[in-house]
């Protein structure tokens, strides 16, 4: 044998060794991987699919996956619709080589995914042996029909070598075969079966159907080319969409399930997709007669797609799918390139520009769900810092490049559903908060923050659904409604005076005490708030902290408590409000002897002090007061001060009383009574002198009077000039304003009698400022006198109107800012007690 023989057969020699060697340790890490491995087994059909699609004809293939995973005949059979294969494609295939060319459309899209690559081994996790059927076609050579049994389950490297030789002479014939006269294209000519014989290869078939339960509606949306996927009790097909994809534009995909042999309905699921270039974001949507809801993604679904699911970026933190096809993916497709380095690498920086292409397109969605009105907006805010698994990723561009603009986005988007009903954001216009979130150590104690503010804050919180997904979602830029934050509000009310019109629906002291047992559903926030804030009212409604009040014992006296205070101890600033009944084991009590003591402590101590007595001398006399009103409790709670009660007295004051006992007891002989009782009888029988009205716009309204002029000829009327204090006159303003309360009861009136039918208005006329005349009451005319009666009274002063109700048929009827009523002659008798009146 020459020498150049030789070395052709060494070449030979070389290169299937070198074929053999690669698949042997491509097999021998798969083996290792299997069993702890999440994405492995879950990758063999994608593989299949995307070797499908390479080979579409016309741009469409159909995908039918059998499967039995029972003994004793389990297993997978992968068929597709495909173009036949090439004698390339067979020697691609068995050889383990990627006939992928690095190719493009004219849109820059990959005219492949990649064929029959080290991604095909996977397969064989199934079975190491399979058998493929199919056709064979190419230039000048007729379509044959050929069996092909690949066979990588040899533990040594000879082994494989001669599995590959073997494979490559079972084909060798075909030039003798006869031609596959029945061939028509675009029928399943192509199969792949796998049999299952062990527990690792059911393993494997399963989690790979699974994921196709996940990720499928997806991929179908992205890539075009595969018309259907069948798989058990699965099939699935793309809608056709009504319009082209517009770049930059939301469209909505509808994907459709149904079942091949029909025991179920079908099932329509929806992604709204938006697209710019190569680069396309989805996110699942379910779609009603009037509203659109987003749907949570699953966290099986994985955020990256290379036109198929990058299995393992299921953790990536972007809160929708990005695809794109000229992804550049790491070599177990489970990631993409997008670490730092410190020289520049043109994969790395395509996939970093793809996505920040993605923000852009996400911000896009977010700004047009959110004036759509669409729900569940949360979802789209889910976006985190970088996960542990993925810290090899580029940090500081991810935080600077995406989280950052998506974040401040989100803040200022009105995102977050109140508990109100309305959308809002998280950070007014001018950066200030405008969303609280309720947070607490657990989801009992967020949930009663929320109910305890519902009524109080409700724009400002998020709908009672969404506490948990919200909880889970902000980050440090987001306000915590923390039980201490909740205590710190109430603080700056100061008083429960304050603070109650704020509560709305809830009573103050009804809201405080849900507000105490919610801070008791966390031990150490309870202790932590009620020892630092004034969150409790006391006696006198101002809000102080737990330590600084005392329980009222119920006993005491409320005119001794009023006493003290006038003494300079207002003991009520130190007694927790008596409607607070939310139990406080803890807080001592003050109870009347305890007033008692006080009391009388400090009278002693300022009773030989002439000052003293003096400034106290308010408190004194209410002491001496109740001394006589309650004779035998004095005696018994205050011996010595009753004893002494002289000292109570100054001079001053007991000269005052001497000089007022002497004129009441010349009053008493001057009106020939014995005892005040009487005397009092005859006051009440004197009338006292009327009282003067003051002059104001209610008051001249209800005159009728609408100028200076009027005004000035109604006093010349002495009665009428009596009522009022010459102290007070109208100004021109006063005048202004009553026309307006006059014409607007008129207004009023005229529109409750039209909602009346026994009244009819077509022929009305004004007659006089407030008298309408032409009115018809069942077919009668009737005139009517329309006053405001907005202060609650009515003056009669014009002779018009006094010559109206004159008449028989006359109605008074009055405004009073409530309600439109009539007034008749018997309410008048009533309200002004009436009895007698001349005729």
């Amino acid at each position: 044998m020459t020498f150049k023989s030789q070395f052709s057969a060494s070449q030979d020699k070389a290169h299937n060794r070198n074929i053999a060697t690669k698949i042997h340790e491509e097999m021998a890490k798969l083996r290792a991987g299997v069993d702890v491995s999440p994405t492995t087994p879950r990758r063999w059909v994608w593989e299949l699919i995307q070797n499908a699609k390479d080979v579409n004809i016309d741009g469409r293939v159909r995908v039918r996956i059998e499967a039995d995973l029972g003994d004793p005949d389990a297993h997978v059979t992968f068929k597709h619709n495909g173009a036949a294969f090439s004698a390339e494609n067979i020697r691609f295939l068995i050889e383990q080589v990627s006939s992928k060319e690095r190719t493009n459309d004219s849109e820059g899209r990959p005219t492949t995914t990649g064929k029959f690559g080290t991604g095909f081994l996977t397969t064989h996790l199934l079975s190491e042996r399979v058998l493929i059927k199919g056709v064979a076609e190419g230039p000048g050579f007729e379509p044959r029909k050929f069996e092909l049994t690949l066979d990588r389950s040899g533990s040594e490297l000879q082994d494989i070598i001669d599995a590959v030789e073997a494979a490559k002479d079972s084909v060798l014939n075909l030039d003798d075969q006869p031609p596959y006269k029945g061939y028509v294209p675009g029928k399943f000519n192509t199969a792949f079966r796998y049999e299952l014989a062990d527990k690792t290869g059911k393993k494997v078939a399963s989690a790979g159907l699974s994921d196709l339960n996940f990720c499928l509606p997806y991929t179908l949306a992205f890539v075009r080319e595969i018309e259907s996927v069948e798989y058990p009790d699965h099939r699935l097909s793309v809608q056709d969409l009504d319009d082209e994809k517009v770049d930059g534009a939301v469209q909505v995909v509808s994907v459709t399930t149904v079942d091949p042999i029909g025991l179920a309905d079908p099932e329509v699921s929806s992604i709204a997709v938006l697209s710019t270039g190569l680069t396309t974001i989805a996110i699942p949507i379910k779609l009603a007669a009037d509203s659109l809801r987003i749907l949570s993604l699953s966290p099986l679904v994985p955020r990256l797609f290379c036109d198929f699911p990058l299995l393992g970026t299921e953790t990536f933190p972007f809160p929708v799918i990005i695809n794109n096809p000229t992804f550049n993916p790491t070599e177990p497709r489970d990631g993409v390139f997008l670490t730092k380095t410190d020289r520049p690498v043109a994969q790395i920086d395509h996939n970093k520009s793809i996505i920040e292409e993605a923000l852009s397109l996400y911000l896009a969605l977010l700004e047009y769900a959110a004036e759509n009105d669409w729900h569940h907006l949360h979802l789209l805010a889910a976006v985190k810092p970088i996960p542990a698994e993925l810290a090899r990723l580029d940090q500081n561009w991810y935080r600077t490049a995406i989280l950052k603009p998506m974040r401040d986005r989100i803040l200022r988007t009105k995102i977050v559903r109140t508990a109100a009903g309305k959308l809002a954001p998280i950070h007014s216009a001018d950066g200030a908060s405008n969303i609280w979130f309720p947070s607490g150590s657990s989801k009992e104690v967020r949930r009663a923050i929320w109910r305890c503010c519902k009524t109080w804050i409700p724009e400002q919180l998020p709908a009672q659904l969404d506490i948990e997904v919200w909880h889970d979602i902000i980050w440090s830029d987001c306000d915590e409604l923390t039980l201490d934050q909740v205590a710190e509000f109430v603080e700056e009310y100061d008083t429960i005076e304050k603070l109650a019109p704020e509560l709305k629906e809830k009573e103050g002291h009804e809201w405080l005490m849900e507000l105490y047992d919610t801070l008791k559903l966390d031990e150490s926030a309870f202790q932590a708030v009620i020892n630092k804030r004034r969150i409790f009212p006391n006696q006198n409604g101002t809000f102080k902290r737990k330590a600084d009040l005392f329980r009222d014992a119920g006993d005491i006296d409320a005119t001794l408590l009023e006493i003290l205070t006038l003494l300079g101890t207002d003991l009520r600033d130190q007694l927790l409000d008596t409607e607070i009944t939310t139990d406080f084991d803890d807080l001592s009590k003050r109870d009347g002897a305890f007033v008692v003591k006080e009391i009388t402590a400090t009278i002693e101590k300022n009773l030989n002090d002439r000052a003293a007595t003096k400034r106290l001398r308010p408190a004194l006399a209410k002491l001496l007061r109740w001394f006589r009103e309650n004779t035998s409790r004095a005696r018994k709670l205050f011996p010595i001060l009753y004893d002494q009660k002289h000292l109570l007295y100054d001079d001053e004051e007991i000269l005052n009383n001497i000089e007022r006992a002497d004129e009441l007891n010349e009053l008493l002989i001057e009106y020939n009574v014995k005892n005040v009782h009487e005397l009092r009888a005859v006051i009440e029988k004197h009338p006292s002198p009327p009282q003067l009205l003051p002059v104001t716009q209610q008051i001249i309204a209800s005159l009728g009077i609408t100028s200076v002029e009027e005004w000035t000829k109604a006093l010349e009327d002495k009665n009428l000039a009596a009522l009022f204090s010459h102290k007070s006159m109208p100004t021109p303003d006063m005048f202004v304003y009553a026309q307006t309360l006059i014409k607007n009861a008129k207004k009023r009136v005229k529109a409750h009698l039209a909602t009346l039918d026994e009244y009819d208005l077509t022929e009305m006329d004004e007659t006089a400022p407030t008298v309408l005349a032409g009115v018809k009451k069942n077919n009668r005319d009737v005139t009517i006198v329309v006053r405001p009666a907005y202060d609650g009274t009515v003056i009669i002063y014009y002779q018009s109107e006094l010559d109206v109700l004159d008449y028989e048929d006359h109605e008074l009827w009055v405004d009073t800012g409530k309600d439109v009523r009539r007034i008749t002659f018997g309410h008048i008798l009533k309200k002004t007690d009436i009895r007698r009146f001349p005729i």
